[in-house]
């Protein structure tokens, strides 16, 4: 696998990183590709190392925080798509006022309503994006850094072994 395809597809794999963090894996890739270390063919391989070495570094995640963690994934997207839907129902809805005039409105509004909701669908949208991004990080960090994998973790609920 060439070099260029093998950077397109470890940042396809961690396309969650944010801005800053993308810089440091380019820096990261570039750095190890200068001494050969690099296996090209195993792109995968390579982003869970990343991830485990320099994003999530070992910071103990306990149950609750990931129950806390799910619980806020759902109430976010359901505000989310919420918005969405709401967006989507007005656009909807001004459109029909506009073909079956049943109430008079003035083209002014009409243009204002739809324009609004036009854009509630791609700010929502633009957010489901960025959310999915946020919660996919934190549960992989949980994944990455579960409490019950450290060894203290072990040598301080297991002492009579």
């Amino acid at each position: 696998m060439s070099k260029n395809e093998f950077i397109k597809r470890v940042n396809k794999q961690l396309w969650f990183l944010d801005a800053k963090e993308k810089n440091a894996l380019n820096k990261y890739i570039d750095s190890v590709d200068q001494n050969k270390s690099i296996d090209t063919n195993k792109p995968i391989r390579f982003s869970n190392e990343y991830l485990k070495k320099f994003i999530f570094n070992h910071k103990k995640k306990s149950t609750s925080h990931v129950f806390v963690l799910l619980i806020c994934m759902v109430l976010a997207y359901a505000f989310l798509l919420g918005l969405f839907i709401l967006g989507l129902v007005a656009s909807l809805a001004i459109v029909h006022a506009y073909i079956n005039p049943n109430i008079d409105l003035s083209v002014f509004v009409i243009l204002t309503v739809l324009i609004v909701a036009i854009i509630i669908m791609i700010a929502s949208l633009y957010a489901i994006k960025h959310t999915t991004a946020l919660f996919t990080k934190k549960l992989l960090e949980y994944k990455c850094n579960a409490i019950w994998r450290h060894k203290a973790y072990w040598t301080q609920h297991l002492r009579f072994l």
